[in-house]
């Protein structure tokens, strides 16, 4: 099983993104581009996001850290939440480990991810690539991982509106890791499309499952 979770991750680290996806002309939802830096062994999680205009997504993703090198693989389903409708999206990020480890608290990430998404009849692949920072605050109960992420933005749209589109956006967030490898995670994005800024946010769940 670890053998086929590793092969996932392997090809999802070449032919990945995280979400979201926006097209030139209007917004498609999705999640905030976690950057929380390189998991330590596996991780399960399930994430809801909120996206500026309505609609929602739903996704899990999996994920696995080896040494200073991790990879995600994200799938789930966008609902415009005019119609009963949804559009699949998929993706996944590939992460370095520059600074941090298991006696430092304080880390600091690269990260590049590419996906894929047809919403509404735009088919659009986005490539996220930036550098997140964070830091481990342990506490009796629980633990707590604050982060930011800046990053550079691209876009390729086909279909209804075709173009490419380069932007900033940065991405923040919060984790939460409670013992028996449960925690609780939520973040927020903001992107700059050229024609007024875009936002989104998300609650999840994950289980680390260790290696």
């Amino acid at each position: 099983m670890i053998r086929r979770f590793l092969a996932f991750t392997a090809v999802a680290a070449f032919a990945v993104l995280l979400l979201p996806a926006q097209p030139l002309a209007a917004q498609v939802s999705g999640l905030p581009v976690f950057n929380s830096g390189v998991p330590r062994g596996i991780y399960v999680a399930g994430d809801y996001g909120f996206p500026e205009g309505g609609g929602n997504t739903l996704a899990a993703t999996g994920a696995i850290g080896l040494g200073m090198l991790g990879f995600t693989g994200t799938i789930g389903s966008y609902s415009p939440g005019s119609s009963g409708s949804s559009d699949a999206v998929y993706g996944g990020t590939a992460n370095l480990r520059l600074i941090g480890g298991p006696l430092i608290p304080f880390f600091v990430n690269l990260q590049a991810g590419v996906g894929y998404g047809d919403l509404a009849g735009y088919k659009t692949t986005h490539v996220p690539v930036g550098v997140g920072v964070g830091l481990t605050i342990p506490l009796p109960i629980f633990g707590l991982k604050p982060w930011f992420a800046p990053r550079w933005d691209y876009t390729s749209v086909s279909g209804l509106g075709s173009g490419d589109n380069s932007r900033f956006g940065y991405s923040a967030g919060l984790d939460i890791s409670f013992i028996f490898g449960l925690g609780l995670r939520t973040a927020y994005d903001w992107i700059d499309p050229g024609t007024g800024a875009a936002t989104t946010w998300s609650v999840g769940a994950k289980w680390a499952l260790g290696l």
